[in-house]
């Protein structure tokens, strides 16, 4: 992929910079090995990996992360959808923490498609990294969750109390700002408290009393409530009903692979109406996905939990995006949602 001179002088700004602020990290959402990746794209324009972002090479990557958000994928992979539909090409899943390491992969071109929460997606977006959205996968309440009882509000958490992210500047720590904004008056407030950690870990950690909060998504923000945990922040009481992940990739790669985009679409479609349908099936394909880690009925009752809605059409983008704008997040904001999608969901009600 190639960045424009724009994109690479806002990344490189950060990327070249040591050391770079915490503040920096947080609003582009660029930590470790993608700043790696981003200080090469900006560099010198390569396509990476197996076909380049842009290529069309036979070699699909695809990047999921943990949680049924990504049930759909889930399906798909176990089915054999896109094996069937796009003969002659590997699919490779890649799993990830974050939409801030899907960006940097499909960045770095190791990535063809992959999924991002809509604040990783849209940081990237004003950085002038030249992707779209393929289709969205749901819209999901996100819970910020305590266990030990002294936390029964924001106002309780002191400078040294930790609280869990999938990654700075992901539509957690974004939620988490604004939440941090109408009860403190400072939507920076707790940017200091966040720690980049997976949602299956921050779980553990805080069960285990490592943690002071937890932001994470479905089924771990259930399950920490099913064990003892409570929510102290609903995304959906801050936003409405929102989009939480996306599957993404490079406009390149979308004007070289326009067969690849409708599959995805499609199948994503296909998933979703099956998770709708027929929820005991998709449960009990998740269930043996993972082993039987989680029984299929406990799977059926999360994948059914009010609020959650498997769509391929964004919603709240627009709502989001300007209070990331409010706040210093991004400097821009799309002037309409079908702006940073591709032609595969414009004709959607997303929002």
């Amino acid at each position: 992929m190639t960045l424009s001179r724009a994109a690479g002088d806002r990344l490189a700004t950060v990327v070249g910079r040591r050391p770079y602020s915490r503040r920096d990290a947080l609003r582009l959402g660029v930590t470790g090995a993608g700043l790696l990746a981003l200080t090469a794209a900006c560099g010198d324009g390569g396509s990476g990996g197996p076909g380049g972002s842009g290529g069309s090479g036979g070699e699909i990557n695809i990047s999921q992360g943990s949680g049924i958000s990504y049930a759909a994928l889930i399906i798909i992979q176990a089915k054999g959808w896109l094996e069937q539909e796009l003969p002659g090409r590997t699919i490779n899943w890649k799993t990830v923490s974050g939409g801030a390491a899907t960006r940097d992969g499909i960045v770095s071109g190791s990535l063809q498609l992959g999924v991002s929460g809509y604040g990783p997606y849209l940081i990237g977006w004003d950085a002038g990294v030249p992707w779209k959205v393929v289709c969205s996968l749901n819209d999901m309440p996100l819970w910020l969750v305590a266990k030990d009882p002294k936390f029964r509000s924001l106002k309780d958490f002191g400078p040294a109390d930790q609280i869990a992210a999938v990654s700075p500047g992901s539509i957690q720590s974004v939620m988490l700002q604004r939440a941090a904004q109408q009860q403190l008056g400072d939507a920076h407030a707790l940017d200091r408290n966040i720690v980049a950690m997976a949602h299956p870990e921050a779980l553990q950690a805080l069960v285990a009393g490592q943690l002071a909060g937890a932001y994470t998504s479905p089924p771990f923000q259930f399950q920490a409530v099913e064990q003892g945990a409570r929510k102290l922040v609903d995304s959906y009481e801050l936003f409405g009903p929102h989009g939480f992940n996306a599957v993404v990739t490079s406009e390149e790669y979308a004007a070289a692979n326009p067969d690849v985009l409708a599959s995805f679409h499609k199948n994503i479609t296909r998933a979703n109406e099956l998770i709708t349908k027929s929820p005991a099936e998709a449960a009990k394909i998740l269930s043996e996905a993972e082993k039987g880690k989680i029984a299929p009925e406990k799977y059926q009752e999360y994948l059914t939990y009010t609020g959650i809605e498997f769509t391929t059409a964004p919603h709240g983008v627009l709502k989001l995006s300007a209070f990331m704008k409010e706040v210093g997040v991004i400097k821009k904001t799309p002037a309409g949602w079908r702006d940073i999608v591709f032609d595969t969901i414009k004709k959607e009600n997303g929002s």
